[in-house]
């Protein structure tokens, strides 16, 4: 169980970083979007801010997983 919530946090990124491109194909609004026109508009302070949101997500799901190890394992607890 352990790989597949390792992986499952891993693929949050790569989530992340497609829905930049699958908004920009699609003309979705959204994040990706935002960020999209953002960059092409030079507008840094936009970027920036979504790129933190974007940095906070991905560090929440990996300390959740590192939360659930415990529970799924308890040779975890120990250490």
């Amino acid at each position: 169980m352990l790989p597949i919530v390792t992986s499952s946090a891993l693929l949050v990124g790569l989530v992340v970083s497609g829905a930049i491109e699958v908004e920009t194909v699609f003309s979705w609004p959204g994040m990706g979007l935002l960020v999209y026109n953002s960059v092409l508009n030079r507008d840094y302070p936009v970027i920036e801010g979504a790129f933190l949101v974007f940095a906070i997500v991905v560090l929440l799901v990996n300390f959740a997983s590192d939360l659930l190890y415990q529970v799924l394992d308890p040779r975890v607890r120990e250490a």
